[in-house]
């Protein structure tokens, strides 16, 4: 064993002169400090610091859903005031959508705020650009927040006639040296606000694919929701500290923020509204969902793009599944943007349907809504996904609203996706292909960027 250790030793050596031989001083020392550059980027885009607990747990049994404590503790826990009023409408698809924007535009009269993830060129972007520089023309302030990733299939030129009224539009983190470790923590909020009164949040944004009625692969499965007054005012917020990070202009003309009428807080019983931003330390966009979840008695049902839990979502979801509440979810089908996500999620689905969990997928074309529902009252609707990117990287918006009425018009809604959906059994799933399994564990070494 000795001898074998000197020899390799006197290996390593021969190999050292030899470097030395062939590289001069410097060259080596660049070398050596790229290596140590390349090591620190990848650890500060990939590996999250600070302690995370093993267990999320509650103190005592949270109250339902419908409690005023539940919303006290609910509004307390993730950081958000709760409110009140206000009128909320779910726009199924483009066909819905696209015409009521479009409308709300023309509707202007003092201020457009715009941001979205997604911006492509096409029909849809045209329209929309349009519309925008006519009102600017008409002495509308119109201000479009593009993210720097998110937009990349736009042309800036297609905003010229927007930006030669006197529109702006600023791009949120847009590639820099200095600031590539912040890269791909995204703006994937959206949070359009029109007069300060009336408001738009929810899965699309501008691209061709949100045109239609998810009739084909080529228009995808989403909605969108109209929010008027205090509902429409919070959506302010998550535009207003992204906007000024990117263009450094603090929004302070009260025409954003007009007057309410008493008649204004009429409407939703109670909301919360979170605009969050990425923390390691700060879960807050993580206990929006789970805390429901916790509370719930008698049903959850969610339906999500992309799952890629963590722990604690997905114990919580198996636990009450396990206690009798019934926990209905409904993800993309084999049509679908991201195939490694995909494989993730289903990589979960076993433990979900020995739990009770009924799992669905979608089947038309690709299911990008981003809904849930708990008890039959309580809403979660805005721009966040079942993921790790939700939680911890990217900026996010979403409302909490208790709302009997709305949430009945969000449950019927859930149903009617199902009617197109495929329910995956347990038996059918632990047939599945050997080779499927093996990709959805490797899938998962990715969770962390999904």
């Amino acid at each position: 064993m000795a001898v074998e250790a000197h020899g390799l030793t006197q290996a390593i050596g021969a190999r050292w002169d030899t470097v030395r031989r062939r590289y001069k001083w410097w060259q080596l020392t660049l070398f050596v400090i790229g290596v140590i550059a390349a090591v620190s980027v990848v650890s500060a885009l990939f590996f999250a610091v600070g302690n995370k607990p093993s267990r999320i747990y509650t103190d005592a049994p949270p109250p339902p859903v419908g409690s005023p404590h539940f919303t006290t503790a609910f509004a307390t826990i993730v950081g958000a005031p709760v409110e009140r009023g206000g009128t909320i409408t779910l726009l199924n698809n483009g066909d819905q959508f696209v015409p009521s924007l479009l409308d709300a535009v023309n509707q202007a009269r003092r201020t457009i705020n715009f941001a979205v993830y997604i911006w492509s060129e096409g029909e849809f972007s045209d329209q929309l650009i349009a519309a925008l520089a006519q009102k600017q023309r008409e002495g509308v302030m119109v201000r479009v927040l593009l993210d720097g990733l998110g937009s990349l299939k736009v042309p800036d030129e297609d905003f010229s006639a927007l930006i030669a009224a006197g529109g702006k539009v600023e791009k949120f983190r847009t590639p820099k040296f200095g600031k590539l470790t912040r890269f791909h923590r995204r703006n994937h909020r959206r949070a359009i606000v029109i007069d300060g009164d009336v408001g738009f949040t929810g899965g699309m944004a501008v691209s061709d694919v949100w045109l239609g009625d998810a009739q084909d692969e080529d228009h995808w499965r989403d909605i969108m929701f109209k929010v008027t007054g205090p509902l429409a005012r919070s959506l302010q917020t998550a535009f207003v500290d992204l906007w000024v990070s990117s263009s450094g202009e603090l929004l302070t003309d009260p025409r954003n923020y007009p007057a309410q009428a008493p008649a204004a807080f009429e409407g939703v019983e109670r909301f919360v509204h979170l605009a969050s931003s990425p923390a390691d330390d700060d879960q807050s966009m993580g206990y929006f969902f789970l805390l429901p979840i916790l509370a719930a008695r008698q049903s959850v049902y969610f339906a999500a793009p992309y799952y890629v839990p963590d722990r604690h979502l997905q114990d919580a979801l198996v636990e009450k599944a396990r206690a009798g509440v019934d926990v209905q979810l409904l993800f993309p089908g084999p049509r679908t943007d991201n195939w490694i996500v995909r494989a993730s999620a289903q990589a979960r689905y076993q433990e979900l349907l020995e739990a009770g969990v009924k799992v669905h997928e979608y089947q038309p074309t690709f299911m990008h809504a981003k809904y849930g529902v708990i008890d039959g009252t309580w809403a979660i609707v805005g721009s966040p996904n079942l993921n790790s990117r939700s939680r911890q990287l990217d900026e996010e918006n979403a409302l909490g609203i208790y709302d009997p009425a709305f949430g009945a018009k969000l449950t019927e809604t859930f149903f009617t996706d199902l009617q197109r959906a495929k329910p995956i059994t347990l038996e059918e799933w632990r047939r599945r292909n050997p080779l499927l399994k093996l990709f959805e564990t490797m899938s998962r070494i990715l969770d962390q960027q999904s």
